[in-house]
Order: C-alpha cells, then sequence, then structure tokens
C-alpha cells in the first residue's frame, strides 16, 4: 500500500484535490493573485511549480510506448516512421505557456526566506533547460525566452530563432543554477522532487544529446559549423561531451542499482531484480533519482499494461540481436544464430532478454505456472513484458506503479558513452559504468575498454566513428538492451545520424520470431502446439484461435514461406537525409511571426513572407 501523502506532482488537478478546503479559504482567491501577494510562502510556491512535473514531463506511457526499429506496435507508428509529419500541422496552444509559468515564477518569487526562495528557483532552472531540450531535439533552432513576455512585446513575440548551440548553451547555465540551488533531498517524499542528482542527470542527459548530434551532424544543413562563440564560451560536440562526462562523473558511485527480489520472480536476484524494477508500487530511492507518482491515493494511475496488450507491444528482431550470450559474447559467435527459434533464441542469454521478453519460461507477477505466449499480446512472437504487474492493472489506466523519470543505470551509460565518444574512455570507467549495469544481472564484466569492433553493431550504426569506436559499439548495445521502452531510443538514433533505421522499409519491415516454413509450431518445447501460420485456407488444427495467425494482411514472412514473422513490410517511405532529423515548424507559427521563425531544412511549406507585408 501507498504511503498518504499530499504530493502534487503528477497533475495539476491532483494538485488541488490534495489541499484542503481551510487551506482555500485562507489563500487569496485565484483570481485576485498578483506578484505582490502570491509567491511569498513556500505553500504558495509549491502550488505553482508542481504544475510544471506534469507539463514538461511526458506520461508513462508516451515514454514508454515511444516506437523506433526495436520496439513497434501492432496498430501503429510514429509519424517520424511513417513519413507523414507536415508543415500544415500545429503546435498545441500551451506550447509556450509551460515556459511562461517558468519565467513567471522565477520573476516574481518573493519569498522572504531565503533557503525556499532558493529552492523553488532552482525546480525553474531545472524546468526551463528540461523546456527547451524537449524544444531543441524537435525543431533545432529555437528562440530563447528568459523573462515574461508582455502582449505588446512586438519585438519578442516576433523573435528569430537562435542557433540551437546558444540555447543548449543556457541549458547548461540552468542547470549549474538548479545543482547549486536544489536541495540534496527534500524533506518529504524526495524521489518525486527534482534535486541536485537530478539535475546533474538531467545535464548529462541534454549535453550528451548535443555533444553527438552535434558530432555526427557537423556540416550538414542541421549543424552547418560545430564551433561557435556565444560570449565568452565556445562551444563544440567536444564541449558538450565534457559537460556531459563531468555531470555524470559527479554522480559515479553515489548511487546503486536495485538488486531486489521480493516479489519471488525468479529463484535468483540476477534473474529478477531488472523486471521488478520497473513494476514496484512505491520507487526505490537508490536507483530512482526523480520518479513520476501514480497512485490510488491521488487518483492518478497511468495504462501502460493496458496499451502494451492492445497494442501488441513487440521487440524486434534487431533488438534481440543486441542482447549478448550468457558468457559475454556476441549471438552471432553461435551456429546457425540468424536463424534461431524463438526457444533457442532465449536460452543461454544475457539475463535481461526473459526478464523484458516473454520468454518460454515466462511466468506472471500472480502465477506460479508458465504463461503460454498469446498473439493477441504480440504481433511477432517477441511480447514486451516490461512493466507488466498483476492482473490489477490490465484493463484501461488503472496502473499504479510508480514510473522512473531519472535512473541511475541511464547516468552510467551517458557517462560511458561520453568518454568513449572523447576517445578517452577507461578500464577504470568500464569498471565504474558497465561493469555495474552488468553485474546486477549476473553477465560477466566487460573489464577492458574493447578494441575490436563487432561487426553486426558495425552494420547497425554504420555513422559511428572515433578512435575508440569498438568501445561506442558496445556501449551502444549496453544502452539498446538496459533502456528499452523508455523513451529513448528514437531520440538516440536521431542523434547518432542513425535515422533511417527508425523506418520499415530500410529494414524490409519489422521483423520477429524465425519460422523455417508454414504450419504449426511448439515454440516453448512442451510438446504442445503453440501456432499455426497459414495462407489461404486455414488447416484443421488444435491451436488456439488467438494463435492462429493467416499471413499476406497484417503479417507477412520476410522470404515468403519462410522467415521472421514481420509487420510493416508494405511500408515504403524512404527517409530523406537533409530533412527527417528535425520536424517542419508550423507554417501557422511561421505565419503570426512574419516570416521571422525560419523553415527547417527541407521542408517546403509553400509560405511567402512578403504576404504578410
Amino acid at each position: 500500500m501507498k504511503k498518504k501523502i499530499i504530493l502534487l506532482i503528477s497533475v495539476l488537478a491532483a494538485a488541488f484535490s490534495a489541499v484542503s478546503c481551510q487551506d482555500f479559504l485562507t489563500k487569496t482567491p485565484e483570481t485576485n493573485l498578483s506578484p505582490d501577494t502570491f509567491f511569498s510562502s513556500k505553500a504558495e510556491l509549491d502550488l505553482w511549480a508542481n504544475r510544471f512535473y506534469s507539463r514538461n514531463f511526458n506520461t508513462a506511457e508516451s515514454l514508454a510506448e515511444l516506437t523506433a526499429d526495436d520496439i513497434v506496435g501492432a496498430t501503429s507508428l510514429e509519424g517520424i516512421q511513417k513519413g507523414t509529419r507536415n508543415p500544415s500541422s500545429t503546435w498545441s496552444s500551451d506550447t509556450w505557456a509551460p515556459l511562461r509559468d517558468i519565467n513567471y515564477m522565477l520573476e516574481n518569487n518573493r519569498c522572504k526566506d531565503a533557503s525556499v526562495k532558493n529552492m523553488y528557483d532552482g525546480v525553474a532552472y531545472f524546468f526551463r533547460a528540461l523546456y527547451y531540450y524537449k524544444k531543441v531535439r524537435v525543431y533545432g533552432d529555437m528562440p530563447w525566452y528568459d523573462h515574461v513576455i508582455g502582449s505588446g512585446d512586438t519585438q519578442d513575440l516576433k523573435k528569430p530563432r537562435d542557433p540551437r548551440g546558444y540555447v543548449m548553451l543556457k541549458c547548461m547555465e540552468d542547470l549549474d543554477k538548479a545543482y547549486e540551488l536544489l536541495p540534496e533531498k527534500w524533506s518529504s517524499s524526495p524521489v518525486y522532487h527534482v534535486s541536485k542528482d537530478a539535475a546533474l542527470a538531467l545535464k548529462a542527459r541534454i549535453a550528451l544529446f548535443e555533444g553527438t548530434f552535434r558530432k555526427y551532424h557537423a556540416g550538414t544543413p542541421y549543424v552547418p559549423q560545430d564551433e561557435q562563440t556565444f560570449g565568452d564560451v565556445t562551444i563544440s560536440s567536444e564541449y558538450f561531451l565534457r559537460e556531459a562526462a563531468d555531470a555524470a562523473g559527479k554522480l559515479l558511485g553515489k548511487r546503486s542499482l536495485y538488486k531486489g527480489n521480493t516479489l519471488g520472480l525468479a529463484k535468483k536476484a540476477v534473474d529478477a531484480s531488472y523486471r521488478e524494477y520497473f513494476i514496484l508500487e512505491d520507487a526505490e530511492s537508490d536507483e530512482t533519482i526523480l520518479s513520476r507518482r501514480y497512485s490510488v491515493d491521488i487518483l492518478v494511475r497511468h495504462g501502460i499494461q493496458f496499451d502494451f496488450k492492445s497494442k501488441q507491444m513487440s521487440a524486434t528482431t534487431r533488438l534481440v540481436n543486441h542482447y549478448l550470450q550468457k558468457d559475454g559474447t556476441p549471438i552471432q559467435e553461435r551456429a546457425g544464430w540468424e536463424t534461431l527459434s524463438y526457444k533457442d533464441a532465449f536460452t543461454d542469454r544475457d539475463p535481461r532478454m526473459a526478464q523484458t521478453l516473454h520468454g518460454p519460461s515466462y511466468k506472471a507477477i500472480d502465477g506460479t505456472a508458465h504463461e503460454e505466449l498469446a498473439f493477441n499480446r504480440t504481433f511477432n512472437g517477441y511480447r514486451v513484458i516490461k512493466y507488466i504487474s498483476d492482473s490489477s492493472h490490465e484493463t484501461a489506466t488503472t496502473s499504479t506503479t510508480d514510473y522512473p523519470l531519472f535512473r541511475y543505470a541511464e547516468v552510467l551509460l551517458n557517462y560511458a558513452e561520453a568518454k568513449a565518444e572523447l576517445g578517452e574512455l577507461t578500464d577504470a570507467d568500464v569498471a565504474a559504468t558497465i561493469d555495474v549495469i552488468r553485474a546486477r544481472v549476473g553477465m560477466p564484466a566487460m573489464g577492458t575498454v574493447p578494441t575490436t569492433v563487432d561487426p553486426l553493431m558495425e552494420a547497425y550504426y554504420p555513422n559511428a566513428e572515433g578512435t575508440q569506436k569498438a568501445a561506442i559499439l558496445e556501449v551502444r548495445r549496453e544502452r539498446t538492451v538496459e533502456l528499452i521502452a523508455e523513451g529513448f531510443r528514437q531520440w538516440d538514433l536521431l542523434r547518432w545520424g542513425e535515422g533511417k533505421w527508425l523506418t520499415p522499409k530500410s529494414v524490409g519491415g519489422f521483423g520477429g520470431c524465425y519460422f523455417d516454413s508454414l504450419g504449426e509450431f511448439d515454440m516453448d518445447g512442451d510438446g504442445k502446439m503453440d501456432i499455426l501460420l497459414y495462407e489461404g485456407e486455414k488447416p484443421a488444427t488444435s491451436v488456439k484461435a488467438t494463435n492462429q495467425i493467416e499471413l499476406g494482411k497484417t503479417l507477412t514472412l520476410s522470404e515468403g514461406d519462410h522467415g521472421f514473422l514481420t509487420c510493416y513490410a508494405s511500408e515504403d517511405y524512404d527517409w530523406v537525409e537533409g530533412r527527417d532529423y528535425l520536424w517542419p515548424i508550423p507554417v501557422s507559427e511561421r505565419s503570426v511571426t512574419g516570416g521571422a521563425l525560419t523553415q527547417n531544412p527541407g521542408w517546403n511549406d509553400g509560405y511567402d513572407s512578403s504576404s504578410n507585408e
């Protein structure tokens, strides 16, 4: 049972429902609020700041269900994967509202208690950096505003876009301020409030994104020049990578990964702790730096488990091939690795594979018997079971498991990647990062900095480059399997210059389990036929109805009468390198600013600024 606390983090409505009637009677009505009467106490600052969490953090569903080349649903793809983004779309009505709220509080925070004032200023600086990071990774250059804009301020309202490097530099400055002002821990419910550690984690995330984006897009229309000077600071890909390593480095050894086995999902913690971490009702506080809270007590729940079932969220063969064998060697070292059956694919693999995907020995959290694979929960055989709790979470918006927004494992990976991209990863760095992550699941340590390039990883990431290319590829492997379904993969491919792998056409459709023919198959080796694949007239079968798959409609086999069970094979969108790494600026916004907001490279919206003259 979750502790009952008045925590205003998930939605503003929940915030107001948690305030007592007496509190409302003793507060100045919102209709009469002014900077002179508000922001004078911790309670008022808290009430205002709590909207930052819901407006600036993505929902648990949107993060867990973001499709890419590693995880897809049978019902939909992202617009970036189908080529349906276009300049006629509009920004949501509150695009700038979250930023205004942040700047408004910074300008009007007059709390006389200096410690309280500083703490909430720190919160605001944190969220301003987060706000702009999310905008830059979508649109690139963005106008930077660090103050509230008046309705008559024409100059600011029609301000041109600032270079992305300048905006990201300002984010670094904001996060330095946030780190200085935020507490180590809040006095109550610290895991649900931004803190010094959260500021470092966000700084590492943002700096790594910008550092690698600049490295892999330098000299393109997205980043015409890597080095730029703003004031007395010269930025570059190296500058941001060092910022990332420095921020993440401050957290190394300060926290630990979750290694519990309280639910008894397996006999040994190494076979359970990774899976269990993501279905904890209450976020633990060692690995979790910041969590989104879900609880019956505050009437806030999510629907990941329901959505994973209804969308049949499935992993791809591409992801499965990232998992090492249990002895730490790549799967290519196993004979016949390219055509392994479902059962064989799970045999002697990194334990995270069976803790992330429904394997032959999968047991539901509230059952002791093996649960058979059902194809109404997966479309290709590799069902994603990360975040899947007991049956009480099965229906729409009933899940109350907390959702980690920042966790220590990501920080370790960010540090290792930044150092490898700089060509400065050491054996000690490997021991402090990758080996810590692998130890949780009982995998062999990497031990030393890799020097031999894995050909499969090189094929998956052909643009990777650097003096430590082998290490870069191995860190990407580790990141892919550790952070699956946490909202990172799409953005990782974009910053690495590997965007084309988001489109089904680039990989011939998203494949899953391998089948050597049509017919019936005993997938888990229990002597019972689990699936029927057929074309045309359905043969007589004892296979349950949900697992009778007619090919040629939604699903196909990659080689016609055999191969990988594939979805979206008919998608024909070709990735456009000089355009698709950024979203188009909505033409409506360009028109409002009289063309001051220029369009992103490659997008033709037909707008003529002279028509506004």
